[in-house]
């Protein structure tokens, strides 16, 4: 075997290895815009501290069980070598009043509001994920028809230009082509700025190559389900985060009614006395108590009130309130689809625009409406992807008030 053949061979067996290579990333392989999501998913540093937070949160339930440790005192005094008197107390803290049962009550309210936002965080970082996606997409077709249009009066231009010599008419019509072709040319150049920050953005929260979330990106949105104005919004995760508080307001004032209540602290008491060779041990029950002579903690209860009924109104509010932003969102989304699914396609209105260039060419049109027609283009694209966009976070934030989000990909 000749040495070419062999590296020819071994190239042969490497080359798909090395593309599986580019298509996975950190155990996930991609190779569609949904696999593209999952694996992101995985990667987001916002879902990942969102989860931690929980994690976190949940440790409270072992700080509000462990118990408080003994005190132990002792001392011991003695006169010369013939009398000598120690001292030995062991107290055991009781907390009186139900301060454990209010601490644990604390904490597992943290951990539900913990919970609530946790699965906030999640669904807003996913939907700002896929959103993001969808932009980078149509950026890319808006960069497509900037491109052409740039290219067609660059087209132009230069035609014009090779005229030994121009009508009046011409002479304007050149300087108003020229004018278009710098007007696309800076919307091409503003395009190409946003469609790389949004990379760099993307590529930070997930560490994925840009290439690979180029070739993954999500196809124009084609079928849309209509959404239901009537649902609960119980299992909402701001409705869920707000039932959190209110809880944990009711956990603090049960914590402060039983903070009125003092510690006990009790336990034995052993007391040895030794004198002129003889030793005598007495055993007994020490008690330590502070005396609510000075303060009852009324000033806490009263606060610890007005924070109940503050996150009880904050509770109600907050539920009228996602179920009215969910009705407008809802409202919003099937009106945005009805006009996405009766406007023209993008494959008709680039046929009528073709056919308009054609007939200029031809001399049969003049040139204001080329340029008007590039112009809408433009705009009709740039209108839709933006009514597209609208239409998929209104859908994404209903889901999310829903609690419907977590395997939803848009």
């Amino acid at each position: 075997m000749s040495k070419m053949s062999f590296f020819v061979g071994l190239l042969s067996l490497l080359l798909p290895l090395l593309i599986y290579a580019d298509e996975t990333v950190a155990d996930c392989k991609v190779s569609s815009y949904v696999d593209l999501v999952r694996c992101a998913e995985k990667r987001s540093s916002d879902i990942q501290i969102s989860e931690q937070q929980l994690k976190s949160a949940e440790k409270l339930a072992d700080v509000a069980n462990q118990w408080i440790n003994p005190d132990l005192d002792a001392d011991t005094v003695a006169k010369g070598s013939d009398r000598s008197e120690t001292n030995i107390t062991l107290l055991f803290n009781l907390r009186l009043g139900g301060k454990k049962d209010a601490l644990i009550s604390e904490a597992q309210s943290e951990i539900e509001r913990a919970r609530a936002n946790r699965d906030l965080g999640v669904h807003r970082s996913r939907l700002e994920l896929m959103l993001g996606l969808y932009r980078l997409a149509h950026i890319k077709s808006e960069i497509h028809i900037e491109e052409e249009s740039v290219e067609t009066f660059s087209k132009i231009s230069q035609q014009y230009q090779k005229r030994p010599a121009l009508s009046p008419e011409q002479d304007v019509s050149l300087s108003v082509f020229k004018m278009a072709l710098a007007d696309h040319q800076l919307r091409l150049t503003k395009l190409k700025s946003d469609e790389e920050k949004l990379y760099q953005e993307i590529m930070a929260v997930t560490g994925l190559p840009k290439s690979l979330i180029s070739k993954n990106l999500p196809l124009p949105k084609k079928a849309w389900t209509p959404l239901d104005g009537s649902s609960t919004t119980d299992e909402s995760p701001q409705v869920r985060a707000a039932l959190a508080d209110l809880k944990l307001a009711k956990s603090q004032r049960q914590k402060t009614e039983s903070e009125s209540w003092p510690d006990l602290k009790i336990g034995p008491s052993m007391k040895a006395v030794k004198e002129n060779g003889e030793s005598t041990t007495f055993v007994g029950l020490a008690l330590s108590m502070p005396l609510p002579v000075f303060s009852q903690n009324g000033p806490s209860r009263t606060y610890s009130a007005q924070r109940l009924i503050e996150a009880e109104m904050i509770a109600e509010q907050t539920k009228r309130k996602a179920t009215s932003t969910r009705s407008e969102l809802v409202s919003r989304y099937n009106q945005t689809i009805q006009s996405l699914k009766s406007s023209l396609s993008l494959s008709i209105v680039n046929e009528k625009h073709e056919q308009l260039e054609r007939q200029f060419f031809k001399g049969v049109v003049p040139s204001s409406l080329v340029i008007e027609a590039h112009r809408q283009l433009f705009d009709l694209e740039e209108r839709r992807n933006a009514s597209e966009l609208e239409a998929l976070d209104a859908y994404g934030r209903v889901l999310i008030i829903d609690n419907k989000f977590n395997e939803v990909v848009l």
